[in-house]
């Protein structure tokens, strides 16, 4: 488990080497630490890094294929720094390819003994880098400000109704038990019929997917994102955009809720502006809201008997 310890705290880092997977996260976490006053060297996975923001802000970096593992820990031991950030959604790769480089046999052994879930090859990821003396950094510790908050509806003023809180709760539920088999960590619901369950394709694709069989005489759908149980939440936490505001809107949903205190906000000021335009919801799910109705429905049985 990790432990947070004071040396480690962003507050003490003056460098730092960012490995960049897809989307926007890893420039937020670029300009993050330009304003902190971090040095944040850059690794981009190649054909997963999107080369187009970093080239378009004149920001250095290098591209490596994630089964070059040994030139990977040659650059960031070039860079002389012990801390590693790692953000950006990353494509799973043949893991036999680790089998053509000196330092990925040993981490192919490592994942080959156990499973080949997404979740476990990230955790083994992490664990293989603080095995080679380098510490690593989560993400949500150095853009803070992107988490999203406690129970507390993010987008402008608009009101959802207790039965669509409570939808949101049972969906939660739900995403909750199907995620402990590393499936996914996005689920659509609609008026208490799950619609689909994010898989390979990403969220995006479940938008669209889900939006095609949504039911027409019914409240639109909700798409709920949590993080997975056990995830080792340093990286790959649950984070929405503007895009994803706009892909709700074109799919007739009705809002999106974020698991509280382990989601990320992308660009949040033109998120939460665009979702108030387009009359989209973003709700914080706060695990004690659950624990309260969870409670509210046994003593209801109990008062029924």
């Amino acid at each position: 488990m990790y432990v947070d310890r004071s040396e480690h705290k962003i507050e003490n880092i003056k460098q730092i080497t960012l490995l960049a997977g897809e989307g926007l996260l890893p420039l937020h976490i670029y300009e993050e630490c330009s304003k902190r006053g971090i040095s944040c060297n850059i690794i981009g996975i190649k054909d997963c890094i999107s080369v187009e923001l970093f080239e378009q802000n004149k920001i250095e970096y290098d591209v490596l294929p994630i089964y070059s593992v040994s030139k990977i820990l040659k650059k960031l031991h070039s860079f002389n720094t012990q801390y590693v950030t790692l953000a950006g959604r990353v494509k799973r790769i043949n893991i036999s390819k680790l089998l053509f480089d000196v330092k990925g046999i040993k981490l192919f052994y490592k994942i080959a003994r156990k499973n080949m879930s997404d979740n476990f090859l990230l955790s083994n990821i992490l664990h293989f880098l603080e095995d080679e003396g380098f510490h690593i950094i989560p993400t949500e510790r150095i853009v803070s400000d992107l988490i999203v908050q406690k129970g507390n509806i993010v987008a402008g003023k608009i009101q959802i109704s207790n039965s669509t809180i409570q939808e949101i709760d049972k969906g939660f539920e739900i995403l909750t038990s199907i995620a402990q088999f590393d499936i996914g960590q996005a689920l659509v619901i609609q008026s208490g019929l799950v619609l689909g369950v994010e898989a390979a394709e990403g969220t995006n694709e479940l938008i669209k997917r889900c939006g095609k069989i949504q039911q027409q005489d019914c409240k639109p759908p909700i798409l709920i994102k949590i993080c997975k149980p056990n995830q080792d939440k340093r990286i790959d936490l649950p984070c929405i955009g503007s895009y994803t505001i706009e892909m709700l809107h074109q799919n007739n949903f009705m809002g999106v809720a974020l698991e509280a205190g382990f989601s990320l906000i992308l660009e949040p000021k033109l998120t939460i502006s665009r979702a108030s335009e387009l009359n989209i919801f973003i709700y914080g799910i706060w695990f004690l809201n659950i624990v309260k109705n969870f409670c509210n429905k046994i003593w209801y049985w109990i008062i029924s008997l």
